[in-house]
């Protein structure tokens, strides 16, 4: 079409009609004051030959049939006159007059041929598109979608959150990683914005015991079509300076760029209408097996999920649980067998992601296996309830764990039902033991110790208190009328102590009875494997609730913490939190993260715990998070917040001089040791037979003395930080007494004193 537009325009001396006629003016409009042929007659050159055309001496003779209208006829001459020699030199110039011509007229046709068969391509042949989701592999343990990467991306990397956790020393790789991805695109809009609205998929994987890799997946939709394209960027690889390979991997061709200066090499490769690239070559060979057979994509638990959180906030994010716990024991080892039996009775959950200067966000919902953990199934069967812990427990609380239900009763009938579906031989063994205990002691534990509970529990770990280095731990059970529970319990301790040797004590401490029952496993017969940690429970009365502890020295600090109503419902930070959530739930927690740190040491391998140590700056710029679970007519929703802000770690401030101390100062500091005194007294002769015992930070035993009225008295033992006998001696009302003996930390003996 363009060819035939230019031969149209296109008027040729020598071929048109009028111009041969010498009507050089045809088709322009006369002003009819077209005067200047007569006016201004050309001189003729000399010896020139009206008979013989103007050009025809010249070697290249070349021209003619492109030359403007005035230059086809000679200097002096008209169309008519030369008519005979144009047609006399017709035959001379017939093998080239159309050329230039019609090599444009050929291109220009060429040229539309191809876009129109691109075209056709691109937008009349039918797509034979894949689904992204058919190219991930079973093992991926953390799947993350984006619908418009580039734009997601850059609002993400922009945002304080993600600032903060690019400083951690552990993702220094990834962060060097990261900002060259930014680098480029932030240098490349022009040439990303042909990504656009684009689906992509990033993959987690566990590659190695100690390390994951990632795949990305990008749906070119139609631009897959284009074999430019894809030749391209090959071409563009070897541009950048690297060594770039090709081979096929069942059918489809893998690029391999090598890096001249890390040695890395990245895989990448076209399957179908998507891109495919990662560090580690198995992913994309495992990637181009699951075209023929995904698995993932066809999961119903998945396609469900799916579902519901797609095209939701800025990013959307599945766990796969059967590959979580493998993926997890990268950073912390061993899986704590309560959070193994949560992942194994879910498949997948599905959450949508937004993030803000002030926290990150993540809703969206899991979904259950039809055989699941009996507890956990019980658990997220077991109905909702009112979040009220908060009105009694310390500020100190470093983790909050509350679980709802509708009836404490049913909730353990659903416990027996999962036990004996799930663990015949386990739920038939419970039975012959609660059924023998019932017997023995004459009590019903359905209706002596159940009855009086209502639809909360609240699991706490708390900062060490005022006895100890030690982390503390309660548990908190709502009452529907604390006079009935204390009736219950009461009946429940009098049945024991008449029928066995059971030692169940009770000491009152500015009010509040502090009783102990020397019977171990004492949850165990109610909840199962539940609240196994609380096996020989000591618990007191607070409000509407009846709480238990592992310790009398935990008891007494959580005492303390009401008296002096430092409780965590006037927390602002709490309250702002708490604010987030829903007020009912089958499942809340709440964890401090400035107060949970220390005790992560424990619950971590050494080497984890060394990277956390390392990143701890990072941690602390995350002060609080919040977790919520309900049970919403067969979904299990999922909402959780994690807060961002802004932290320095404090400095011991410099002063030129020292203070004069302000009396009220010193009063204060001195009544809080009096205080101490007194409840460290009280413990010590009430609780541990009127042995004083310290401990080292880390919870090693530091010293055990014995004491008489308050005072050190009698034998004195200290330790070294490895448990060795450091010394021993005695004391006598307070003071040393007699000769110590001192010892190496090879246990090897050192000197003696005396005193």
């Amino acid at each position: 079409m363009l060819g035939s537009a230019f031969l149209i325009q296109y008027r040729n001396p020598y071929t048109d009609p009028d111009m041969i006629n010498g009507d050089l003016t045809h088709g322009i409009p006369d002003d009819g004051n077209d005067t200047t042929a007569q006016s201004h007659p050309r001189p003729e050159p000399a010896g020139t030959d009206l008979q013989t055309p103007l050009y025809d001496h010249q070697p290249s003779d070349i021209g003619t049939d492109i030359l403007p209208d005035s230059c086809g006829i000679p200097p002096g001459g008209n169309a008519r006159s030369n008519k005979n020699k144009i047609q006399g030199g017709k035959q001379k110039n017939s093998g080239r007059k159309f050329g230039i011509g019609r090599i444009f007229a050929v291109l220009g046709i060429l040229l539309l041929g191809w876009l129109a068969f691109s075209v056709v391509r691109l937008y009349v042949t039918p797509d034979r598109n894949l689904r992204q989701i058919y190219l991930v592999p079973p093992d991926a343990a953390v799947i993350i979608q984006s619908s418009e990467p580039v734009r997601d991306w850059q609002r993400f990397s922009s945002s304080d959150p993600w600032k903060r956790l690019m400083q951690a020393p552990s993702l220094a790789e990834m962060t060097e990683t990261i900002n060259a991805l930014d680098s480029t695109i932030r240098n490349n809009k022009t040439l990303l914005s042909l990504v656009g609205k684009r689906d992509m998929t990033i993959l987690l994987h566990k590659t190695r015991t100690r390390d994951f890799d990632f795949l990305i997946v990008v749906d070119l939709r139609k631009a897959s079509k284009l074999e430019m394209l894809k030749d391209q960027v090959e071409n563009l690889l070897k541009l950048a300076g690297n060594d770039v390979t090709r081979r096929k991997y069942n059918g489809i061709n893998i690029l391999e760029m090598k890096d001249a200066a890390s040695g890395d090499v990245l895989y990448c490769a076209f399957v179908d209408n998507h891109f495919a690239a990662s560090y580690s070559p198995a992913l994309v060979h495992a990637a181009i097996d699951e075209r023929e057979k995904p698995h993932i994509g066809l999961e119903y638990s998945f396609l469900e999920v799916e579902k519901l959180v797609g095209g939701r906030g800025l990013y959307r994010i599945f766990l796969n649980y059967s590959c979580l716990p493998e993926f997890l024991s990268i950073y912390l080892g061993s899986i704590d067998e309560t959070l193994a039996s949560v992942f194994n009775s879910m498949e997948f959950a599905g959450m949508w992601m937004d993030s803000s200067s002030e926290k990150i966000e993540l809703k969206g919902y899991t979904m259950m296996k039809d055989v699941a953990d009996p507890y956990v199934a019980a658990l997220l069967g077991s109905g909702r309830s009112r979040i009220r812990a908060q009105d009694i427990l310390p500020a100190r609380t470093a983790l909050f764990a509350d679980i709802g239900f509708d009836n404490a009763a049913v909730f353990v009938r659903s416990l027996e039902q999962a036990m004996e579906a799930n663990d015949p031989a386990g739920y038939a063994e419970y039975v012959r033991m609660r059924e023998r205990l019932e017997k023995y002691f004459g009590i019903s534990l359905e209706d002596d110790f159940l009855g009086w509970m209502a639809g909360e529990f609240a699991y706490i770990q708390l900062e060490p208190g005022l006895l100890g280095q030690q982390p503390e731990m309660l548990l908190a059970v709502r009452a529907c009328s604390i006079r009935e529970a204390r009736k219950s319990m009461a009946h429940i301790e009098k049945r024991i102590r008449g029928h066995s040797p059971i030692r169940i004590s009770s000491v009152n401490y500015k009010g509040y009875d502090i009783n102990y029952v020397e019977m171990k496993g004492f949850f165990r017969l109610f909840f199962g494997k539940l609240f196994d940690r609380f096996e020989t429970p000591y618990y007191t009365y607070v409000n509407d609730y009846v709480v238990f502890s592992m310790s009398a020295a935990s008891l007494l600090s959580f005492v303390e913490d009401i008296e002096q109503k430092n409780l965590l419902k006037n927390d602002p930070d709490f309250k702002k939190a708490l604010s987030r959530a829903s007020s009912t739930s089958t499942f809340f927690a709440y964890v401090d993260t400035h107060k949970f740190y220390p005790q992560l040491r424990g619950m971590l391998s050494p080497q984890t715990w060394n990277d956390i140590q390392a990143n701890r700056h990072v941690l602390y710029g995350f002060p609080r998070a919040t977790l919520q679970i309900s049970d919403e007519k067969g979904k299990v929703s999922l909402n959780a917040v994690i807060e961002h802000a802004p932290y320095a770690f404090e400095t011991a401030p410099i002063h030129a001089e020292e203070e004069p101390d302000d009396p009220a100062t010193e009063e204060r500091d001195q009544s809080e040791k009096e205080l101490m005194s007194e409840l460290k007294r009280f413990y010590v002769e009430k609780f541990e037979g009127n042995v004083l015992r310290e401990y080292y930070e880390d919870g090693t035993l530091l010293s055990e003395s014995e004491v008489k009225e308050g005072k050190r008295h009698g034998r004195y033992r200290e330790f070294h930080p490895n448990g060795a006998l450091r010394l021993r001696g005695k004391y006598s009302k307070g003071q040393p007494r007699g000769t110590w003996k001192y010892y190496t930390e090879d246990g090897a003996f050192d000197r003696k004193e005396k005193h």
